[in-house]
């Protein structure tokens, strides 16, 4: 949300390539939420998203989400309807996710997530099903690790190699730009 109110703001002086990182490239059996780690960092991240407007709402479910492989997959899926179609969606599924608690590992979550953002359902469908977009993401995933050692999530580069790792208020992703963008 930061980041493409930035990038509007900017307009012209910045693009932003998204790419697909999934924290875990498989499904991981034991994550869970409750007194962990995830716990902790969903409750900071909400504490600063909250000047924003965004909510987050603490995890109640007993299905932790074991990996994000799913959504990515429908993410580029619908990017292929275009540059607004992934950008509805991806705001949905920040949203299905951090306030509404879908799980985001859950095909049929994120098929319902897809519906709700107006992507083409039948051209969407056809994709998700083929199994395509998957190797897409993995391959975003080896780039980021192998050629950007990228190891966490949101990782923000800009020319010369400039990064802000984490979520960082608006001011330092703007200063982070604008150095990227003004050479």
């Amino acid at each position: 949300m930061r980041l493409q109110r930035i990038q509007q703001e900017m307009a012209g002086r910045v693009s932003i390539e998204w790419r697909a990182f999934p924290l875990r490239p498989v499904p991981d059996p034991s994550a869970t939420f409750k007194g962990t780690y995830r716990e902790e960092a969903w409750k900071r991240c909400a504490a600063m998203a909250e000047p924003d407007g965004v909510v987050f709402t603490m995890w109640s479910r007993n299905d932790y989400p074991t990996w994000s492989l799913p959504a990515l997959e429908a993410a580029k899926c619908v990017a292929l309807q275009g540059e607004e179609a992934f950008r509805r969606l991806h705001l949905r599924l920040y949203e299905a996710f951090f306030t509404r608690g879908k799980n985001i590992a859950v095909p049929e979550e994120v098929v319902e997530v897809v519906r709700e953002s107006g992507a083409d359902m039948t051209r969407f469908l056809a994709d998700y099903e083929s199994g395509k977009a998957r190797d897409w993401v993995l391959h975003d995933y080896e780039e980021a690790v192998t050629r950007e050692s990228v190891r966490a999530i949101p990782t923000i580069i800009g020319d010369g190699g400039r990064r802000v790792v984490g979520l960082v208020s608006a001011v330092e992703y703007r200063r982070m730009l604008e150095a990227s963008a003004d050479g």
